[in-house]
C-alpha cells in the first residue's frame, strides 16, 4: 500500500462513511460497482484530489478505469504527480 493509497482510503472512510473494517476497504475492491463511490462522492473526491495533491484532473480521467478502487486512483494521482515534475 502506497502512502497515495492509504490518504484516499482515510477520505473514502470519513466521505463515503464506509461503514466495513479498514481491512475491507483494500487496494483492489471495486469502488463503483459496490456503490462504495456514486457520482456525487466522485465529484467531492476529484476535488480533493486536486487540491491535497495540487493536481488538475479533466473530464477525460474521470473514467472507471481510473476510478474503480483504490489502486487504480493511485495510479492515477502518482501519474499526475509525476507529469508534474
Amino acid at each position: 500500500m502506497t502512502q497515495t493509497a492509504e490518504r484516499i482510503r482515510d477520505f473514502l472512510i470519513e466521505e463515503a462513511h464506509w461503514d466495513g473494517t479498514r481491512a475491507e476497504l483494500t487496494d483492489e475492491l471495486a469502488l463503483i460497482e459496490t456503490h462504495v463511490i456514486d457520482s456525487m462522492l466522485l465529484l467531492r473526491l476529484v476535488a480533493w484530489l486536486e487540491a491535497e495533491y495540487s493536481i488538475s484532473i479533466g473530464d477525460a480521467d474521470i473514467v472507471p478505469s481510473n476510478f474503480g478502487s483504490l489502486e487504480r486512483i493511485s495510479g492515477l494521482v502518482d501519474a499526475k504527480l509525476e507529469q508534474a515534475r
